[in-house]
């Protein structure tokens, strides 16, 4: 069995003899690094995450104590913003330099010269008491991740498509584009509970979402957002992408495989999907509560259907893009992109003119074949 590594310690001082003392005593429970000055322990800080606690000098050359706490508490590492951090005051230290250390983040004092016991004690303590911040912050990251995470279909949670969803709707108010979003609630799910319980709903729930996890593109945001409630981000889909995709979904719902004894389920869904208009006071929450509507109108239709609402004016008729374009073959409408061949390939020729330029004489040779049949 391998014994419990001994705690880290970084003792900071231009004064050689305190360092030797400070390692002296704290080397019998503690593993002391040891630094001249502010400089040396900020590198020693950045490399060595095993360092717990750290006991320093103000007056120093290079980088004094002041200096080393500001760089740490303003890090962006949470273990160096939180690191105890002793400060070794001397007798000429007065209560307003005790004050300023306060200030800039020092966690205790201990004054020169130091009782070997007092030191110990401290160390101890602070040792103590940066474990428990450390579990503490560790359970923290799990809650956090298992939040964003919906645990029973893989999917996002609501956290999580909240936040990617509000990212996303910011990146679009500063550099534009478009999305379509999907609400998709399950049909007659709480009959489905009530009626074959617990275990077959929750079998149904990971089935519903392994299927859109494998439909939706790596660049879309899905997620779980309720009991039998999805929700969708699907970027820079126009709605006709977009209901194709919901038609795949549909189907793939329907075609799912949930038995009960030797019975067999039958599982649909409905969908509302839309395409807004984004401004600058647009929010997430008031765009899902729109796409609520339309999932409504799908589900009191009798549900195993969509409903959609687009509010932009579609550029699909009057202009169109590479990137456009490429959205629209992904999802397989081809023909609407055919009346849009001469703009296209205006956009493409500087991009082959490029490619031919760069390419060997073979490969350029098509390109310029290529490039006189589109000019042609």
């Amino acid at each position: 069995m391998s014994a419990t590594p001994k705690p880290r310690i970084l003792a900071v001082d231009d004064s050689r003899v305190m360092r030797r003392a400070m390692s002296k005593v704290l080397g019998k429970n503690c593993d002391v690094v040891e630094a001249e000055h502010g400089e040396d322990a900020w590198t020693f800080l950045l490399n060595d995450s095993e360092i717990q606690v750290v006991f320093t000098d103000l007056s120093m050359p290079y980088l004094d104590g002041f200096g080393l706490l500001e760089r740490m508490r303003s890090s962006d590492e949470p273990r160096l913003q939180d690191m105890p951090v002793i400060i070794i005051t001397g007798k000429d230290d007065d209560d307003k330099t005790k004050q300023l250390a306060l200030d800039k983040g020092a966690s205790d004092f201990i004054t020169k010269p130091f009782d070997s016991v007092q030191l110990q004690a401290r160390a101890k303590a602070h040792v103590r008491h940066g474990e428990t911040n450390r579990k503490l912050n560790e359970t923290s990251d799990k809650l956090e991740r298992q939040a964003a995470v919906d645990e029973l279909t893989g999917l996002g949670g609501r956290r999580y498509f909240c936040k990617a969803a509000e990212e996303y709707l910011a990146f679009i108010k500063r550099h534009g584009g478009h999305f379509t979003l999907v609400r998709l609630d399950i049909d007659d799910f709480n009959q489905l509970f009530i009626k074959h319980g617990k275990e077959q709903a929750n079998t149904i729930l990971k089935q519903v979402g392994q299927s859109l996890a494998n439909i939706v593109r790596k660049e879309d945001t899905v997620a779980r957002i309720g009991l039998a409630k999805f929700a969708m981000i699907l970027r820079d889909t126009p709605v006709e992408g977009a209901k194709d995709l919901a038609t795949r979904i549909l189907k793939d719902i329907a075609a799912l495989k949930c038995k009960v004894g030797s019975k067999e389920l039958h599982v649909t869904a409905s969908l509302g999907l839309l395409e807004p208009v984004i401004v600058a006071d647009s929010a997430i929450d008031d765009l899902v509560q729109e796409a609520e509507t339309y999932l409504e109108k799908a589900t009191m239709a009798g549900g195993n259907q969509m409903a959609i609402k687009s509010l932009r004016q579609h550029p699909v008729e009057k202009e169109m893009n590479v990137q456009t374009a490429m959205t629209l073959l992904e999802f397989g409408h081809a023909d609407n992109i055919k009346p849009h061949v001469n703009e296209l390939v205006e956009q493409l020729l500087p991009l082959l003119e490029f490619l031919a330029e760069n390419l060997e004489a073979k490969a350029a040779k098509s390109f310029n074949d290529i490039k006189k049949i589109l000019s042609s």
